[in-house]
């Protein structure tokens, strides 16, 4: 029998899926206007997840430093005896929850801590740097239609390795090209994405804004300047200002891009026909992030392809804007203010925290193993009772006191929106969960139930039902279709109206400088997503072995280490065996490593990694971290 539902991963494709649970095969919704009948490889092998033989299927209790067995009402026993005891001070709790599980349903566990009061985390692992800066823009996060990249006569793809992380995307930006339509990259290089461009430029990683300004100077040079355009914009003088004081050699100096691929970018932009510009989440990993995406935008403004067919500045739209709450619904508890930790210097700030963390309950979210300065995060986590909703024993799986098997998807229902597309797709069941398995929604109404001030939750459908209420879905629909496509214009900002209260863009009015690079350290680390596994789903049978990173011929670190020696990644935090590689086309100075590797099995780089904060949004700068290469 064959059910259709959708993948939850934290991935913008969110795909309608075709399952067919005797046969174990998964393939796209073909009748899914933007799955399209097909999906990645990392949904396809889904089964190999669910299946696997190191999957925890059981409540775990650690008991002198060793996990057993446990039954779910002996493991929610001492859940709820410590956490009833934490609520005399609702601050000692703290809930951190990711986007390893998302949906209408999903959001019962924030609810919950909610209810209680409970600590919090702020502050962003994945995209809030680049919302920040396109909100400061635009006045709302939008962008065109993903099909209107079809009527582009031109694309401007700023750093999205579409072959590892969107293969929809990258299959429209496929079919653009057949019909006549040039694709030109940015990136550091070292990607994939010389397969779909026809121009590649090789920038300094985290530089971009420099370059988006350099070419703002040769439209100020040439006095190609659209009226209609200015007049749509706020404080057009600032920009002009700024741009006006700067030296268009020195802004070619500071992202390490030619004069002549600058003119050549110029000319892209200020050509006949349209212009879609797609902005990569990398580029906003960097100190200062939110000014990349903002000059970058500022671009797509200037050149006149903001609201217009074929243009657009694509970064992304909210996953949830299509669905509604259902946290009115809950009875018990209350909602106030909480306290809120930085979610990516989380150990520093609970060994800081007063008072003091004594409970942390983790869903979602693989935190030990994703943040920077990962050890702390052990450190941090050995002194609270720890409860963990993971089905494998990961980093931070490994931090618990008590390990609760949820449901996968395929096991468990849900309702979930995209942050590419706008269709809502509907999460079916398809398989039952393995072994004692239960859906985090179960898990929290049962949660809920038993405190001794309990909270009480209303079924899963009314759930569901009230969040479709936001966009007027039909739930009947939804269910029939297993998607709704949810009416938006497929022009965003037409007509140049934008999202401000005065209906107004707003230009960027600084540019910091780059950091000036550490001599001991003169290289830079990039931990980029990988084509097979998303973020640290990876299977412990293929972290065996020393972590590989990538490096140019010409990166200097390359002709002076020895082969025969073993080499080691260093950065001021500490350091890691690794192997080392070479690959074409990437900055001579940037080191790639792929993310997402386990830290017990010596593949986490984040271990090395300093917190560090991007200029807007509360980011995390990984791609700021300076290193070197070295024999030992």
């Amino acid at each position: 029998m064959t059910i259709i539902t959708a993948c939850t991963m934290d991935c913008g494709d969110a795909c309608s899926l075709i399952v067919d649970a005797d046969n174990k095969s998964i393939k796209g919704n073909p009748k899914h206007p933007f799955t399209k009948g097909f999906c990645c490889k990392k949904g396809s092998r889904y089964f190999e997840r669910i299946d696997a033989e190191d999957r925890i299927v059981t409540p775990q209790i650690k008991e002198n430093g060793e996990f057993r067995e446990a039954s779910w009402d002996e493991a929610m026993d001492m859940v709820v005896a410590k956490l009833d005891a934490a609520r005399a001070v609702p601050e000692s709790i703290l809930h951190v929850h990711g986007h390893g599980y998302r949906g209408i349903l999903g959001e019962a566990s924030s609810i919950l801590f909610s209810r209680i009061g409970s600590s919090t985390t702020y502050g962003a692992v994945c995209d809030d740097t680049g919302i920040t800066a396109s909100i400061r823009d635009f006045g709302v996060l939008s962008h065109n239609d993903p099909e209107d990249i079809l009527n582009a006569s031109r694309v401007i793809n700023w750093g999205r390795d579409l072959t590892r992380c969107s293969i929809h995307q990258l299959a429209l930006i496929q079919k653009a090209r057949k019909n006549d339509t040039e694709v030109l990259t940015i990136s550091p290089g070292g990607d994939g994405t010389p397969e779909f461009s026809d121009v590649n430029i090789i920038i300094r990683p985290g530089t971009d804004r420099f370059l988006a300004a350099a070419v703002l100077k040769l439209y100020l040079e040439a006095g190609d300047l659209n009226p209609w355009v200015l007049n749509r914009t706020f404080n057009w003088p600032a920009l002009r200002g700024l741009i006006d004081g700067m030296n268009f050699k020195e802004l070619c100096s500071a992202c390490e891009v030619s004069t002549a691929d600058v003119e050549m970018l110029y000319d892209w932009y200020a050509d006949t026909g349209n212009v879609a510009t797609v902005i990569s989440w990398g580029v906003q990993r960097h100190l200062f992030g939110g000014e990349n995406v903002r000059f970058i935008n500022a671009l797509a403004m200037i050149s006149g392809n903001i609201g217009v067919p074929g243009g657009g500045a694509y970064f992304n739209i909210s996953s949830g804007r299509n669905l509604g709450t259902w946290k009115h619904l809950v009875q018990g508890g209350n909602s106030g203010k909480r306290r809120e930790l930085l979610i990516q210097n989380i150990g520093a700030e609970m060994k800081k925290a007063n008072p003091p963390i004594d409970f942390v309950w983790v869903d979602g979210h693989n935190i030990v193993n994703q943040v920077p300065d990962c050890l702390s995060v052990v450190d941090a986590f050995s002194k609270p009772f720890v409860v963990v909703v993971e089905g494998f024993m990961n980093d931070t799986a490994m931090q618990a006191d008590v390990i609760l098997p949820p449901a996968f998807m395929f096991e468990r229902e849900d309702v979930l929106g995209s942050f590419v597309h706008n269709c809502v797709n509907h999460c079916a069941a398809a398989v039952e969960p393995r072994g004692k398995c239960r859906s985090d929604f179960d898990i929290y109404t049962d949660l809920g139930s038993r405190l001794a001030d309990p909270i009480v939750f209303p079924e899963s459908e009314t759930c569901i039902r009230e969040g479709l209420k936001q966009a007027d879905i039909s739930y009947d629909e939804l269910m029939e279709n297993g998607f709704v496509k949810v009416r938006h214009p497929s022009i965003a900002f037409e007509n140049m109206h934008f999202g401000h209260l005065d209906g107004l863009y707003r230009f960027p009015e600084e540019l910091h400088p780059e950091p000036q690079r550490d001599p001991d350290y003169p290289l830079q680390l990039l931990t980029l997503v990988s084509g097979k596994y998303l973020h640290s789903q990876i299977p412990e049978r293929d972290q065996a072995g020393i972590p590989v990173v990538f490096v140019s011929k010409q990166n200097p670190a390359w002709g002076a280490l020895n082969p025969a020696l073993d080499a080691y990644l260093v950065t001021p935090e500490g350091a890691m065996q690794v192997k080392v590689d070479t690959v074409e086309e990437l900055h001579p100075r940037a080191v790639i490593i792929r993310r997402g590797g386990w830290m017990k099995y010596g593949q986490n780089a984040n271990v090395i990694i300093k917190p560090m904060m991007t200029d807007m949004g509360n980011g995390t700068a990984y791609y700021s971290q300076s290193c070197r290469l070295e024999n030992r």
